[in-house]
C-alpha cells in the first residue's frame, strides 16, 4: 500500500511539473494573442490564458498517466490494470536470490529471500525458492517441508503451479532417508 501511495505522489509531482513547465510558454503565447486581438491589457489576458491552459495540460497529463482512473496508458497497454502488484515488483529480488543460489551462495540467497518474504510472507514462488535453498544449501529437510506446507495453505487452488510443485517436492523430501 505504501508503494502505491509513493507512486501516486510521484505522478502528482510529475503532473504539477508539466503544468508549471508550460506556464511561461503559454504566457508568451497569451501575450501575443492579446496583442493580436487588440487588447490593451494583453499581458493580463495572456497570464489568465496561460494559467487556464497550464491547468488543462496538468489535468490531461494526469488522465494520460492513469492517475485519474484508467487513462490512455492503461487502455493501450493493459485494459483494466491500474497498478503493478507487489509480487511483480518483487520479481527482480527473486532473480537476485536465484543468482546467489546458482553461485552456491546459499547464505546470501536466504538473506535476500527473507527480505522478500518480509514484504509478502505468503508469496508462493518465494516460499518454494526458500524450500529449495533450505534443502539444497543447508540439508534442512524439516524447515523446507514447513515452507512447502505454507505454500499448500496459501495456494488452495489445486491447479496452482506452485501448489503442485510444493506437493511433489514435499513427497520427495518425505521419501528421502
Amino acid at each position: 500500500m505504501k508503494l502505491r501511495k509513493n507512486a501516486d505522489s510521484a505522478d502528482m509531482a510529475l503532473n504539477l511539473r508539466n503544468a508549471i513547465w508550460a506556464l511561461p510558454y503559454l504566457a508568451v503565447m497569451g501575450l501575443i494573442w492579446g496583442y493580436l486581438a487588440g487588447q490593451s491589457s494583453g499581458a493580463v489576458v495572456g497570464l489568465v490564458v496561460a494559467i487556464f491552459v497550464s491547468a488543462m495540460i496538468g489535468s490531461a497529463s494526469s488522465i494520460l498517466s492513469g492517475a485519474l482512473g484508467e487513462g490512455a496508458v492503461n487502455t493501450l497497454y493493459d485494459p483494466g490494470r491500474k497498478s503493478i502488484g507487489i509480487r511483480e515488483r518483487l520479481a527482480g529480488d527473486l532473480n537476485v536470490v536465484r543468482y546467489h543460489t546458482l553461485c552456491n551462495r546459499f547464505d546470501d540467497a536466504l538473506l535476500a529471500l527473507e527480505e522478500v518474504l518480509a514484504k509478502d510472507p505468503d508469496f508462493p514462488e518465494a516460499l518454494f525458492l526458500k524450500a529449495q535453498i533450505l534443502w539444497e544449501g543447508f540439508d534442512d529437510r524439516e524447515a523446507a517441508k514447513k515452507s512447502l506446507m505454507k505454500i499448500i495453505k496459501v495456494a488452495p487452488d489445486e491447479k496452482s503451479v506452485f501448489r503442485r510443485w510444493a506437493l511433489n517436492f514435499y513427497r520427495e523430501l518425505s521419501e528421502v532417508n
